[in-house]
């Protein structure tokens, strides 16, 4: 008999939406009903994704960044309305699983959304916070904090391989196993059988994500500098629930505000040269599509900050500093990354079919 699942995606960017996809293809071609709660563009994303799911508009937690290089007095700034928040979230989610008659739950980095009625799962790749030079002091607090949090649910999922060489490296490894703790593998929405193209028309494709204003900002470098080259330039902004496109677009750049999988499947494999930001579920993707980039961490977000130095130095990436982004300058490494990484598309779907058996 098939059973209700809650999922709650954490809307900071598309990442943790777009990572949950696999998660709820598994559990719907299972027989399992999937109720989404999100909001913002992850609820636009997943409503594109999964039409016949019913969905729930979940408001919650959103920072919006500094425009500095740090974010470290924003988000301390944040961090009382963060914990009302969290709160809220929690009470909110209790409501949602007596009144949809849920049977267990999935949080993907959405610290509040746990239940004491049903069985609540956590998903994330952060056990070891990373934080800036200046403030390592605070490392243990800061863990601290992070852990009482995870430790509310039943049980903790890392989308990464529990091996010598992960993706996440110490982001997750080793996990401080307080609660069940699984290494669930890759989480990715794209499918493993791409074919890559012979000739790449497109010199560059440019994938924005991640929050405000620095999405925004890095989208405005971008353009300035198209608009000094002839080679074409592809962008895509990330922005479902919008038809809006910015002003004076140089003529060698197309933009999009979302596209398929499909399309996007192909202009990965058409693009000479891909641009994006250091998060994990763009990383995750890339390995699944088999694909090498250049990497353009957000500025003050020290996850991918580490990622994209983690990975630069195994030679899979290359990366530098948004202030010192120059677009004529890139240039991607040639690697087999799906083989490096070990990934498995159908690791999750049987993973999935165990668990239901569990709860």
């Amino acid at each position: 008999m098939g059973k209700n699942i809650l999922i709650c995606p954490l809307d900071w960017g598309l990442g943790h939406a777009t990572r949950c996809v696999p998660i709820i293809k598994a559990l719907s071609e299972q027989g399992h009903k999937v109720i989404i709660a999100a909001d913002n563009e992850p609820l636009a994303f997943l409503q594109k994704e999964f039409p016949e799911a019913d969905f729930i508009k979940f408001s919650g937690f959103r920072p919006m960044y500094s425009r500095s290089n740090s974010q470290v007095f924003k988000m301390l700034s944040l961090f009382p309305s963060a914990l009302r928040d969290f709160r809220k979230d929690h009470q909110t989610v209790e409501s949602i699983v007596k009144n949809y008659n849920i049977d267990a739950l999935i949080s993907d980095n959405r610290f509040g959304c746990w239940s004491d009625l049903v069985h609540s799962v956590f998903i994330t790749h952060q056990l070891h916070i990373q934080i800036p030079k200046g403030w390592r002091f605070a490392t243990p607090i800061i863990n601290m904090f992070n852990n009482s949090f995870i430790k509310e649910y039943d049980e903790l999922w890392v989308p990464d391989v529990d091996c010598k060489l992960s993706l996440s490296g110490r982001l997750s490894h080793p996990a401080k196993k307080k609660i069940k703790t699984s290494y669930i593998g890759l989480l990715s929405r794209f499918g493993s059988d791409n074919q890559e193209d012979d000739e790449r028309d497109n010199k560059y494709l440019v994938i924005l994500s991640g929050p405000e204003p620095q999405r925004s900002m890095l989208e405005d470098i971008i353009l300035k500098q198209a608009a000094k080259i002839n080679d074409k330039v592809l962008i895509l902004r990330a922005k479902p629930d919008t038809h809006d496109f910015p002003r004076n677009i140089p003529d060698n750049v197309s933009m999009f505000n979302h596209v398929d999988d499909e399309l996007f499947t192909e202009l990965v494999n058409s693009s000479e040269n891909i641009i994006c930001r250091g998060g994990y579920s763009s990383l995750m993707d890339l390995v699944r599509l088999n694909r090498n980039a250049y990497l353009i961490p957000t500025p003050g977000q020290t996850e991918q900050e580490y990622l994209c130095n983690h990975l630069g130095r195994l030679g899979y990436f290359n990366w530098c500093k948004q202030s010192a982004f120059q677009l004529d300058k890139v240039a991607v490494p040639n690697v087999n990354m799906r083989e490096k990484f070990k990934d498995d598309e159908g690791r999750i779907y049987e993973f999935i079919k165990n668990w239901i058996k569990t709860i």
